[in-house]
């Protein structure tokens, strides 16, 4: 975690580098390209947000996001100049995924055209990018949320549940309900205030130190907010479709997913079969019903699996 300032950016916040990165003869960033979960700029998350932030470490990214989120797009590219300034960065290796998390491209960008082709990349990113097919939905249930999905522990592009400000989304989703943790983010959780239920299980997983951590340097505390707490997924689920106002003669809008990665196997109510057909979905599997163990752990939906017997504690 060791940094050395190099720089400062505009508003006088100071630039970090990696001493480590600063020892080297050259630096090649690769990183993938995509939509920011907190801010809307022509450079988000990139080679420009990882040569800043991600070798700024702690330091840096703690620094950097002091100027809010509402001004990355004039202080990103800024500091991105400190950085090439103080390092030897001859090329980078741009990725984009597509809608199911798969590498659709990889392209090399020289050091100099870093800036101009996260703004073109970015573009090409949003038309990759899988997002739920649905305007309305009543209640989103996950199985998992964590860092090694997305960054805000889900992404609130598609959820659109943003934890530091709204921000436009395809989908407006009332209720939103985590049942776990990934293991693979130890401990943080950064990004559950943003739901609004969860279960006991995931809230014996948080790691509040890290989790707080992650919120102090991004400085989205709502990020790290506790939702409402049940004792297993049933009653989770239960909560949340019973907290939903408005007309109760209609039916509930409700899908469910693994994760915000995974958005192209859904389960979802009858009412949003329709939206989900016009987005090219195919009906594989019709008149589902949720099955549950005695213990009222979610164990399936037809083939979309949850928890199996004796996977989780």
């Amino acid at each position: 975690m060791g940094t050395q300032q190099v720089g400062s950016a505009p508003g006088g916040h100071p630039v970090y580098l990696s001493t480590a990165a600063l020892t080297c003869e050259a630096i090649v960033p690769v990183n993938r390209v995509k939509p920011h979960t907190d801010f809307r700029a022509e450079i988000e998350s990139g080679l420009t947000k990882m040569l800043t932030i991600g070798l700024g470490k702690e330091a840096g990214a703690s620094s950097l996001h002091q100027a809010g989120f509402s001004s990355f797009g004039v202080v990103l590219p800024a500091a991105v100049k400190v950085v090439l300034s103080a390092l030897k960065v001859p090329f980078g290796v741009a990725l984009l995924e597509d809608s199911w998390h798969r590498l659709h491209s990889a392209e090399v960008v020289r050091g100099e055209s870093l800036l101009d082709r996260d703004t073109a990349l970015l573009e090409k990113a949003w038309e990759l990018f899988g997002a739920l097919p649905f305007a309305e939905v009543d209640v989103l249930v996950l199985k998992e949320m964590g860092k090694t999905i997305s960054g805000a522990g889900m992404d609130p592009n598609v959820t659109g549940k943003f934890p530091y400000e709204p921000l436009p989304s395809p989908t407006r989703v009332s209720r939103l309900v985590v049942l776990d943790l990934r293991d693979d983010s130890g401990g943080n959780a950064v990004g559950l205030g943003a739901a609004d239920v969860v279960t006991e299980r995931l809230r014996q997983k948080v790691d509040w130190g890290h989790t707080y951590a992650n919120a102090m340097a991004s400085k989205s505390l709502g990020a790290a907010r506790l939702p409402l707490v049940a004792s297993t997924d049933e009653k989770a689920i239960s909560v949340a479709l019973l907290s939903v106002v408005g007309d109760r003669t209609r039916a509930m809008k409700v899908v469910a997913a693994v994760n915000t990665l995974d958005v192209n196997q859904l389960a979802a109510t009858p009412p949003l079969v329709p939206a989900a057909q016009a987005a090219g979905y195919q009906v594989v599997e019709p008149n589902l019903e949720a099955r549950f163990d005695q213990d009222g752990l979610l164990a399936s939906i037809g083939s979309l699996e949850f928890f199996a017997a004796g996977e989780v504690t």
